[in-house]
């Protein structure tokens, strides 16, 4: 069949730019070594791009004038709007799938008469989360069980008949490629030495949320605080026709307070390498730093670098709460300078590997054929079904709630990932500890007035429960 696919992320024939593009390479790729007829309409990084065969049976076609680079994608005129419509539309005539990569295309009754798919990517940026509202899709794949959660509790509470279309299909990791490699050539070519240096990577790209700061601050900690001699911590370029005027402010800030913390000679900066030398890069270090506050429904790269043997220590925002156990990666609050700190200088200090109990939970639950075929069996099979219609729900004072998927309580202090910030919930935690599932009847049992009720509602820390 003629799967026709989108994705508001550019492509590229030579290199990977993250988790998402690099997932659709293996999903196309596997439904292309299949037979099918695989053409991608992507985003134009520059006018002069040309289309491009990405494998057998996958052309990319990177036509599509969005707004680049990022943020705002659809800051476009209605006249390049209208050029995207038309791409899509003709590509879509003689197609018997559409696969929408993230949920980032807003019009959707460009699909309304062939079986659509969405696969939703982040539940971040606003194009993915009103396309989580706007789609019209018949089957919605999520990446990880928080995503589905946010999902299913939010688009899903005013559209019910989603709930029946969301499946769940955790990213795999292709472990015939992500384990322990050598890494001598990459070490001399960066500069560094494995035998002497204590390696710590911070392999995102240069988002504030992402971590950098946190990475800059935990090695000031290391260096000042633990003297941990030898750091080097290796950083990448971001391609240059992605960077944006706030990312480059956010680089020269971040080069600021290095120079402050007196840390700036410690870092590494190399070129943003291609996934096939990931798992060089991740063998090479002690510890993978994962500490930023943007919230990650999968987080490849604290993953791929366990699966490479480097451990990793984590923020505990989005996936990383929940995805693996807590024996299993180091976990430490956002913004908990402190204890990150301490986990990466006993990682450093003992020099120790990921646990063969954790590759084997790894491989168990992140399978990458069980990821690539479950993909296929998805989009093949799809059905159309019918459109999806709104329903405003009724909530009164026996209305049941519960914690919402994006927060957690520690004590009596409760996190929101989307503000990035403790707060305090006394009352919040004793009522959760107590019933798990409440109304305003209950917790009004406990004392709890209806504006601190109503509190907790408009700052989104609890949800209706889904029927």
């Amino acid at each position: 069949m003629k799967i026709v696919m989108f994705s508001i992320n550019p492509l590229f024939p030579n290199k990977i730019t993250g988790g998402a593009s690099k997932h659709l390479y293996h999903i196309s790729r596997h439904l292309g070594g299949m037979g099918h007829e695989i053409e991608i309409l992507c985003a134009r990084s520059v006018e002069t791009q040309k289309p491009f065969v990405w494998s057998d049976g996958v052309n990319v076609l990177p036509i599509l004038p969005f707004h680049l680079p990022f943020p705002q994608p659809y800051a476009v005129s209605g006249a390049e709007l209208g050029l995207m419509v038309s791409h899509l539309s003709s590509a879509l005539e003689k197609a018997d799938r559409f696969y929408i990569h993230d949920s980032e295309w807003l019009i959707s009754d460009l699909y309304e008469s062939i079986p659509t798919i969405t696969s939703v990517r982040d539940n971040v940026y606003p194009e993915s989360i009103l396309g989580t509202y706007l789609t019209k899709a018949d089957a919605v794949i999520c990446i990880s069980d928080y995503s589905a959660n946010v999902v299913r509790t939010t688009a899903g509470y005013y559209f019910p008949d989603l709930l029946n279309r969301i499946h769940k299909v955790n990213n795999g990791i292709e472990f015939s490629s992500f384990s322990r490699k050598p890494a001598q050539k990459l070490a001399d070519q960066l500069g560094v030495d494995p035998e002497h240096d204590a390696i710590i990577l911070h392999p995102h790209r240069p988002e504030a949320g992402k971590g950098l700061e946190e990475t800059i601050r935990v090695t000031a900690q290391l260096v000042h605080k633990y003297q941990v001699p030898n750091i080097k911590v290796i950083i990448p370029e971001w391609i240059g026709e992605m960077v944006s005027s706030s990312e480059s402010q956010f680089y020269k800030e971040m080069m600021e307070l290095m120079d402050v913390l007196d840390v700036r000679k410690r870092f590494v900066f190399m070129p943003w390498l291609p996934n096939e030398k990931m798992p060089e890069l991740y063998s090479l270090g002690n510890v993978t730093l994962c500490l930023g506050s943007f919230v990650e429904t999968f987080g490849n790269v604290a993953y791929e670098s366990l699966a490479c043997g480097t451990p990793s220590v984590v923020a505990k925002v989005g996936v990383h709460r929940t995805l693996l156990p807590d024996d299993m990666l180091a976990k430490v609050n956002y913004n908990d300078i402190d204890a990150a700190a301490n986990k990466a200088y006993e990682i450093l200090k003992t020099r120790k590997s990921t646990s063969q109990e954790t590759l084997d939970f790894l491989q168990t639950h992140l399978d990458f054929t069980k990821q690539v075929n479950a993909y296929a069996s998805i989009i093949t099979h799809c059905q159309k079904q019918p459109r999806l219609q709104f329903k405003k729900p009724h909530i009164d004072q026996n209305t049941q709630f519960w914690l919402a998927p994006w927060c957690y309580l520690d004590g009596n202090r409760i996190f929101n990932d989307y503000t990035s910030d403790f707060n305090e919930a006394s009352n919040l935690s004793k009522l959760s500890a107590m019933k798990g599932k409440f109304s305003f009847c209950n917790a009004e049992e406990i004392g709890v007035s209806k504006s601190e009720w109503l509190s907790w509602r408009e700052r989104t820390w609890i949800t209706p429960v889904l029927a």
